[in-house]
């Protein structure tokens, strides 16, 4: 392993995992269709580096105090090592595991789900600035970045009331993805609700996981508006805010034994999207811990 995320420490083998409640990180450097340079692929590696210059210790939160081990297991290929994903969710089910993914562009969100174990109390909420409900995107392109919910909704058969888009706000939307919102096939709270009605939205999301026993929340960071990390591929305007996003975190996170953080691209001059990465990844592990 040629670093790891701070405050973690460094494994090679999952049977290094002894304790319950334990939170267990690993990258997916992944693109399917893309290779943009400083893409997302190169994300895990380049948020391990980053979080060195942090110190894990804010007014709020002092991650080397936790009741909580933490573990990073390297970096894995999800077409070569599809293996080494079934028994990590193996160990999570028979340690109550807590998994911290990193991206990789969406699509590493089928690789790692499509192997979780579902049932109708388990749910996937995904914070996005698009609906990735193509059937194919691009065209003759099955399995992308683009199509990940519509394919885990049919190859799991899950119900509309078992998916949450919340904050898609993007104009490059395809009118595919247009009409499965139109037509409620997931349930959907999108990002001018928050500020016509901040209060009905919070509710939605509460009455959503409240019924649920087990969410995955995937955390594409476009979700967020393009002013606070303007060197993503696909920044949006009009997207969360850094504060509003953690409101949410705070209701979700609770029921929730899965993250992963996708489409971290960015300038190796502006560090911004890096930043502000590490940072929710040190916030995520302050509301587990509350």
């Amino acid at each position: 392993m040629k670093s790891i995320f701070l405050g973690f420490f460094p494994i090679s083998k999952l049977s290094e995992i002894k304790k319950k409640n334990s939170v267990l990180l690993y990258g997916l450097p992944f693109e399917r269709i893309k290779a943009t340079p400083g893409g997302s692929k190169k994300a895990p590696d380049a948020l391990r580096k980053q979080s060195m210059e942090f110190s894990g210790i804010s007014s709020d939160f002092n991650m080397f105090e936790n009741k909580s081990d933490y573990f990073d297991f390297g970096n894995i290929d999800p077409i070569r090592e599809k293996e080494k994903i079934k028994k990590i969710w193996k160990k999570t089910d028979d340690l109550n595991l807590r998994l911290l993914v990193l991206g990789g562009d969406h699509s590493i969100t089928y690789d790692t789900l499509s192997q979780a174990p579902w049932n109708e109390k388990t749910a996937v909420i995904w914070l996005d600035a698009h609906a990735d409900l193509a059937d194919e995107y691009p065209p003759g392109i099955f399995y992308s970045h683009g199509t990940v919910f519509t394919n885990l909704k049919k190859d799991n058969n899950l119900a509309g009331n078992q998916m949450l888009l919340i904050g898609g706000h993007a104009y490059t939307q395809t009118k595919e993805e247009f009409h499965k919102l139109k037509n409620k096939e997931v349930s959907f709270i999108p990002m001018h609700q928050f500020f016509e009605s901040k209060e009905e939205s919070m509710k939605t999301i509460r009455e959503f996981v409240k019924d649920k026993d087990r969410v995955f929340l995937s955390l594409d960071v476009d979700s967020i508006d393009q002013a606070y990390v303007p060197t993503l591929g696909t920044a949006e305007p009009f997207g969360l805010t850094p504060y509003l996003l953690v409101e949410i975190l705070k209701l979700i996170l609770p029921k929730t034994s899965y993250v992963d953080i996708v489409e971290t691209q960015f300038e190796k001059t502006n560090r911004i999207a890096l930043n502000f990465v590490v940072g929710l990844v040190f916030k995520i592990l302050e509301i587990w811990e509350t």
